[in-house]
This record gives C-alpha cells, structure tokens and sequence, in this order.
C-alpha cells in the first residue's frame, strides 16, 4: 500500500483537507480527522460532523463517534490567524482506528489574508446552510422567516451579519482607516453604495475622491420609478467629501467597479483594493464575495489614472445637476485609454500583477443577430482566453452571469471553456456559476463531445423540504447568489494564475461597463487561497443542485457499504478529485465515459431544445406583434394623408369660393358705383 497522504489548503476564512490511502480500505467506516494546532495536543482534536436529534436540535458530534465517509472534509470552525495541521485516521467504527493503516497528516497551514504584499479576503455569504435555516427558523410555519434577512444583515451588532460576512467589512473599509490614522486621501469608484455602516465610515473618511455610478432604479408607493433611487441617500450624507463625481448610465450599461486607491500625506499613491464586493448588505452578507488589496504603488498609481479618466470622460458627457442618463458617457477618449495594455508590475519574490479597464471595446448595446459575424473578442478577454487555453492540469472558477444562456449573441468565458475542456480531455474543471441555465448550456456541450465528468460544474440551490435530518434552506436574498468573478487555473503549479475584479467574465463587460480585471500569474499562496474558495462554494451547493435537478434520492454515504467505489471508478468525479489534491499540480488521469451519462445528455438537449423552440417562438410572436404594429402605422399613416390632402383640397376649395364671391361683390359694388 502506497503511504497515506494529507494536503490542507486553507484562505482567511475556510480551510480545505484532502486525503488518499492509495486505495480501497477494508472494512473501513470512515475517516476521523483531527486539527492539529501549534503548542497544542500532537494527536489534535477531531473536527465536528453534523446531526440532529429526533427533535430536530443540533447535535455535537465528531468524526470520532461518526466517521467521515469521504475523501475529503471542509473545516469551517477554525480560527483566523492560527497555525494548523490535520491527522487523519482511517476507522473500523465509532472511536476504533482501523488496525494496521498508518495515519495520514499534512504539512503546516496558516489560516490567514496574507500573502505577502497582497492580502485576500473572502466572505461567508452563504444563506442556504442549516445553521441559517435555525437562526431565521419560524416553529409555527415550520420554515425560515425571509422577512428577518434584510434586518439582521443591516444591523452592525447582529450575529448573523458579522457571521456571514466575515472579515469583508474590514477590509473593505482598511484604506480608509489607513487614511484616517496616518494622514493621506482615499480615491473610490463605486457600484452600489447602500450600507449604512460603509457610508458612515466613507462620510468620516477627512478627504475622500468618489466617483458613484447610478445602480438600479428604486420604487416607492407613490412613484413606481426612482432613477438612481437606490444611491442617492448615500449622496446626501456625503456632502462633505471633497469630490462626488456622478457617471449616470443609460440603459445596457453600467459602472461597475468597486476599487478604492490610498494615496499618502505626501501626495503618492501607495496600495489599491478591488473585488467584486458591492458596498451593500447583500454584498457583504447574502452574496458569496471577495476582496484583495495590494500594496503596490505602482499598481496604485495605474488605478489612480484610470479614475482620472472615469471623472474626465463624465465631465466631457456633461453631469446633470438632477440624476438623469447621460447618453454621452463612455466616449471614444475613454474607450481608446482601456484599450491600450497596461504594464506587469511584481506583486510577490516570483509573481506578477497586469490590471484591465474597461469599457475597451465597441459597445454591445444589443446581442448579435442571428447569422450575423461575432465580434471581436474584447483584448481583456482574449487574455482570459489565453490562460484558459494554457491551462495543464485544472481551471476553478466562480461567476455571477457571464452572459446569457441559449444566445447566440453572449460571448463569455464559459463558451471558452467549454472549447478548452472538449479539447482538453483530462483537464479537471470544478465551478459554480449564479444562472442554472448557463450551467446546463455548459453540461450539454460537454456532455455532447464524450459523456464524461472531468468538468462538473453547479448553480445555487438549497433545500427546499424538510426530511430526517434536514430543515427547509433560504438559499437566495435578492438577484445574485454566487457574485464572484474568479478564474484560478493550474493552482499548484509555478505557472498558475488568477482572475479577479469587478469584470463579470463576458464581452458585455468588456464592451458596456466600467470594470477592472485583475491578472496574478505565479503566486501559489493567492492561488490556493482563491481555489479554497471556489471549492468550498462548489461543495456546498453540489449535492443541493444534484438532488433538485435529477430529482434523485438524498445520498446518505451512512447507508451505503460501497461508499467508497465511487472514489476509485474511473469513470466517476470524486475519482479525479481524489487524485487533484494530492498530486502536487501534475495532471491527473482522463475519466473514461460515464456510462450513466448517455441519458443525462439527451434530457439536457431535450430541454434545450424545447427552450430554443420557445424563445424562437417568442420571437416570430413580437416580430408578428411588430409587424402588424408597423403594418397599422402604416396604414394610419396612409389614412391619415389621404385625410390631410382631403382637407387641403376642401379648404383650397373653399378659399377659391370665398375669393371668387369677394372678386363679384366686389364687381358688383363697382358696377353700382359707376351707374351712380
């Protein structure tokens, strides 16, 4: 037997533990896994597994009394800033370690933001969890109460709120407590600003530069439309800032960065922080999300410009006194500086920084028509391209809505990667993404190349009935669920790279917003960090969007005495994911075709099928609804002539009579005169 391995990867918030005993146990019930911590017990203590008694309370349980049947576990009650290592022991039963079958342990792993002169941060924005579900559980309706959300994640004191959103406050707010204890000015360009507590801290900040883009419309009782609704009571409380610059955008676009720059006492720009965290309650809380800041004054001083050109290009559209659209915003000026490659600046001893604007592409206020030549691909998403075709071992990721699903006129990375992936056969691809239905456009390509599972991917969903040990999820607060907008490819090589930002991953952000994406190549530590990330929001959301879209029996492994075979079929996905931890960034074996699979993809292009014939249907329904329209105008229009010549020709009519009897009374006047 080949000697057990252990590997943990761990970020700010969430630390990821694989293990592999090279193959099948005998009688194994399980594994216990014990978090080791530095000057603590050597033997550590083992992790807590979940369970409920009759009543439905939550019980304390280990992994000692209940083996973890799985290759893999998510330790999400470990502590900032510690210093961890994890044990893992192979067991016959409840507290009996499985005799003759070493151990495994893994190499020491800071749970920690920082790396070096970036520091990463990462949300617990995850409302479809049982510990949710208890906190907001109504007894009386047996069910969550939605109504307790949007109070518990607004108030600054509530468990919940600082729960869910974990250290993201903080370092959404870090530059501006820089600039408040050592002097200098904050330069922000923001989306959404909502947050009571975010716009008192942005009122304190001494000299604050923000450039506020309108967000979605507001409603009230009395008026069904607010243009810019949402933002303007931020507004007011900022009077004092130094700048408020307003980019007031039409329809189809939007100013979507959420970047801020300190710049120092003595006038230098000096660290930038960006992601793709709305300044909102539900961006802090409801929404998976992510934040990095860098210390770099060179990365700063690259932002500080873009900024410049934010503010420039809305003075130049002209800014309204009263929020209305500026049709003008966005111009050629500004288009041409976001097309133009920034420099690659050092980030880390062996890594490197390149930064992205946009808009820096023709804009994309309407998809193309059927039939019609694809635009070009947008020069920061030909970039993203590029890595995803170079990756050699995994691509991770997490997006919000990249594109529309089943059109032929959204272009995004997931169509890319569906092309790599097909072409790839091997690569192991592990993601989730905010619209189900992009997710099944994804499996269908996949599934129609070869039915294999090296790519599986997931939407959100929770669980929507209550059934032995599981109460009824919230699994959404709003439009977005997962919010991230991150690639990370190949994070265990020294070729490795992450996408990061405010870019939604699309040719519209590329064409119709203001964005910035942010490129690391060859920084491990970042890399890791982002793919814990992106692994604990695929694993949870997995089994929910497996169990509600194929309608399967729940899978309790308890059951199951052959729990394990699905970890050494080749032709399963938890084969690969056994081998993707362990096998220090080699790549790892093609899974052969799924034989369960075959059905899977004729459902899918079934399904797609019925969705295209339905759109299509939609579409001949309004171009006949136009058509008539155009046909009735036209006809109106012809009426309407013919009425108008009409009345030209009585109205002529009636001035040549009224010419002709003025002309004889005239004449006989005359007449008359002359006979006197």
């Amino acid at each position: 037997m080949k000697k057990p391995l252990a590997f943990a990867v761990a970020n700010n918030d969430y630390v990821h533990v694989a293990w592999d005993f090279g193959s099948k146990l005998d009688n194994c019930d399980g594994f216990a896994v014990y978090r080791i911590e530095k000057e603590g017990d050597p033997k550590g203590k083992p992790l807590p597994v979940f369970g409920r008694d009759a009543q439905g309370n939550r019980l304390k349980i280990s992994c000692e009394d209940q083996p973890i049947r799985k290759y893999n576990w998510r330790d999400v009650f470990e502590r900032r800033d510690q210093t961890y290592k994890y044990r893992v022991v192979a067991m016959i039963g409840p507290k009996q370690p499985l005799p003759g079958v070493d151990e495994a342990e893994s190499d020491w792993i800071d749970v920690t933001s920082k790396f070096g002169n970036a520091q990463v941060y990462f949300n617990r924005g995850i409302l479809a969890t049982q510990r949710v579900a208890d906190i907001i559980w109504n007894p009386t309706q047996e069910k969550p109460d939605f109504a307790k959300i949007e109070r518990m994640i607004s108030d600054p004191e509530n468990e919940l709120r600082k729960s869910l959103s974990g250290q993201l406050f903080g370092a959404l707010t870090k530059l501006l407590d820089r600039a408040k204890e050592d002097g200098g000015s904050c330069w922000a360009s923001l989306y959404e600003l909502t947050d009571p507590v975010l716009i008192e801290r942005l009122a304190d900040c001494d000299d604050l530069h923000l450039i506020l883009s309108n967000n979605n419309t507001a409603k009230t009782k009395t008026q069904p439309e607010i243009y810019d609704g949402k933002n303007q009571s931020a507004v007011k409380q900022l009077k004092n800032a130094k700048e408020v610059i307003r980019r007031y955008m039409p329809q189809g676009q939007i100013g979507h960065n959420k970047f801020m720059v300190y710049v120092d006492k003595d006038e230098k720009p000096q660290a930038v922080l960006t992601g793709s965290t709305n300044w909102t309650p539900s961006g802090l809380c409801t929404q998976s999300n992510n934040a990095i800041l860098i210390e770099s004054a060179d990365l700063a001083e690259e932002f500080l410009r873009y900024w410049q050109d934010l503010k420039d290009d809305a003075e130049e559209a002209v800014i309204p006194k009263k929020p209305a659209k500026m049709t003008k915003i966005q111009g050629k000026t500004l288009r041409s500086k976001c097309v133009k490659p920034r420099k690659t600046f050092k980030l880390n001893k062996d890594s490197t920084v390149t930064v992205w604007y946009s808009p820096n592409a023709p804009s994309l206020l309407r998809s193309v028509k059927k039939g019609a030549k694809p635009p070009a691909t947008p020069i920061d998403m030909t970039g993203v391209y590029d890595i995803l075709k170079g990756a050699k071992q995994s691509v991770l990721f997490l997006a919000f809505m990249p594109g529309k699903a089943s059109s032929e006129g959204s272009f995004h990375f997931l169509k890319e990667l569906a092309n790599v992936t097909t072409a790839k056969p091997g690569l192991f691809v592990r993601g989730a993404v905010s619209d189900p239905d992009l997710t099944k456009e994804f499996d269908l390509k996949i599934l129609s190349s070869g039915p294999n599972e090296d790519s599986m991917i997931s939407s959100p969903q929770g669980i929507f009935r209550n059934f032995e040990k599981w109460r009824t999820e919230i699994y959404k607060y709003g439009h977005a669920i997962i919010h991230d907008k991150t690639i990370v490819v190949d994070p265990f090589s020294k070729d490795c790279a992450v996408i990061t930002g405010s870019h939604n991953l699309g040719f519209r952000a590329s064409s119709n917003n203001d964005e910035n994406m942010l490129i690391i190549r060859g920084d491990r530590q970042v890399a890791q960090a982002y793919a814990a990330h992106v692994m604990d929001i695929f694993e949870h959301y997995r089994s929910r969007w497996i169990t509600y879209n194929k309608k399967s029996k729940d899978y309790d492994p308890r059951k199951d005495s052959k729990w394990q075979d699905r970890y050494f079929d080749n032709w399963r996905p938890a084969y690969a994911e056994r081998l993707f931890w362990v096998a220090d960034g080699k790549p790892i074996p093609e899974l052969i075709d799924n034989p369960l699979l075959k059905k899977a993809a004729a459902i899918l292009a079934k399904e797609a099928a019925a969705k295209k014939k339905a759109a299509d249907d939609r579409e001949a329904a309004k171009a006949a609804t136009k058509g008539t329209k155009s046909s009735n105008k036209a006809g109106k229009k012809k009426t309407t002539k013919k009425k108008t010549a009409k009345k030209k020709a009585v109205k002529k009519k009636s001035a040549k009579n009224t010419a002709a009897k003025k002309k004889s009374t005239k004449k006989a006047a005359k007449k008359k005169a002359t006979k006197k």
